[in-house]
């Protein structure tokens, strides 16, 4: 199954570094010390240092290369903050004359550490850093650095996404995905629009980590704030691949799939129709068979289409008559079984109000498996837009069958 990547900024860190230095945010070259009010500022030492290396960068056609050479003794020459800045801005210039990628990095890192930059820059600066340090693999570097530059109010693009990549980039998937998480929370409660390619990305990693419990808080996670029919799909797909269910809890992740369209594959119908069983739940089976039929997955002359359509439309009529008489027995009988077996029939005809009263009833007298009762009892009260009642219900499921409630749940959440 398809999972959609994030994209990174790698390899943009340079153009921002030379945009940066062509703004002004580096400084000009020999003309930096070129007044005596200037040179005030920085130490003697310093400017002796400094001066010659700064000539060459701003001479056209200057020896850059050896220019780079002589920067080590004009970081060891370094006596102020000023000097530690102008420093930081030639090795910038130089970084980006030479698309010297460390250099630029360098560069940024001395000024901000100068505390010269000025604090309308500051946050842009820790931009340029964090996609360098991100360029070089330096994950850690990119993630200090790109989240001072969010704090600092950085917007002109989000951070955050690249902020997690640096996460799955060291291999820290858990973390990756706990930080995406938070991410969505910040958005929701922001009332912003959620990211649903960092879902898909987390989610990713949990299907590949073999989480089955935080792929499916992320395949639901997905579907609440995105409900598209691609989210649907592939959230339901990923649960019923990494979720080991009996046939009966399988039968009640298949409903949902039908109910979302996202039944794809000719092996989901054949599980669903194998689950509900022609000779149990006909009319539910003719209705799988109609969809499966006008997907394609079926043609009229599929023997096994042919076979079970003929099966289904013979008992169909017969199920619905016996109908009545489960409920009229359920009502009388001293335990819960029976009333959950007469909300079975009715679910699958799709009788959302009587299967629901069966099932409270079966909950009532006391039922041999109580998730599964609870799990149709919330999907009876989906079914009839009764969103509060159903997740109540689903809540309240536990086991192996949780994946499925949550799940149902989901499908609440879009509909509220």
């Amino acid at each position: 199954m398809g999972f959609t990547g994030s994209r990174t900024l790698r390899g943009a860190a340079s153009a921002f570094a030379m945009a940066l230095t062509l703004a002004g945010g580096a400084l000009g070259g020999a003309a930096l010390i070129a007044t005596p009010a200037a040179a005030q500022e920085y130490t003697k030492k310093f400017v002796e240092v400094y001066q010659p290396v700064a000539t060459i960068v701003s001479t056209e056609g200057g020896d850059l290369d050896a220019a780079r050479g002589q920067l080590e003794g004009v970081y060891a020459a370094i006596g102020s903050e000023d000097d530690r800045n102008a420093a930081g801005s030639l090795t910038l210039n130089i970084g980006t004359k030479l698309s010297d990628k460390s250099l630029q990095r360098r560069g940024l890192e001395m000024m901000l550490q100068s505390g010269k930059v000025a604090p309308e820059q500051q946050a842009q600066f820790q931009f340029f850093v964090g996609n360098l340090a991100y360029d070089a693999n330096d994950y850690a570097a990119a993630r200090t650095a790109l989240q001072a530059a969010y704090d600092a109010g950085y917007r002109e693009q989000d951070v955050r996404p690249i902020i997690a990549e640096s996460y799955f980039g060291e291999g820290q998937n858990p973390q990756g995905i706990a930080y995406i998480e938070k991410l969505v929370a910040e958005q929701q409660a922001a009332g912003e629009p959620v990211n649903e390619n960092l879902i898909r990305r987390a989610l990713r990693f949990a299907y590949e980590g073999k989480d089955a419990a935080k792929s499916t808080e992320l395949s639901a996670l997905l579907i609440s704030t995105n409900p598209s029919a691609e989210s649907w799909k592939q959230g339901l797909q990923v649960v019923n691949a990494m979720v080991d269910l009996e046939p009966q809890a399988q039968l009640d992740l298949l409903r949902l799939m039908l109910v979302t369209d996202s039944l794809s594959e000719r092996s989901e119908f054949v599980t669903y129709i194998e689950a509900a069983d022609v000779r149990v739940m006909s009319n539910e089976v003719q209705r799988v068979l109609a969809k499966g039929l006008e997907k394609g997955i079926f043609t009229a002359s599929d023997d096994y289409y042919s076979e079970l359509k003929r099966l289904a439309d013979q008992r169909a009529p017969i199920d619905a008559r016996e109908a009545p008489g489960l409920v009229t027995e359920a009502r009388s009988a001293a335990q819960g079984n029976a009333a959950q077996g007469a909300g079975d029939v009715q679910l699958s005809l799709a009788d959302y109000a009587q299967a629901e009263a069966m099932y409270q009833l079966a909950l009532e007298k006391g039922v041999t498996d109580r998730d599964r009762n609870l799990t149709r009892l919330g999907i009876a009260q989906a079914m009839q837009g009764k969103g509060a009642e159903a997740k109540a219900t689903l809540e309240q499921v536990a086991g192996a069958r949780a994946p499925v409630a949550r799940m149902w749940m989901a499908y609440v959440d879009t509909k509220a």
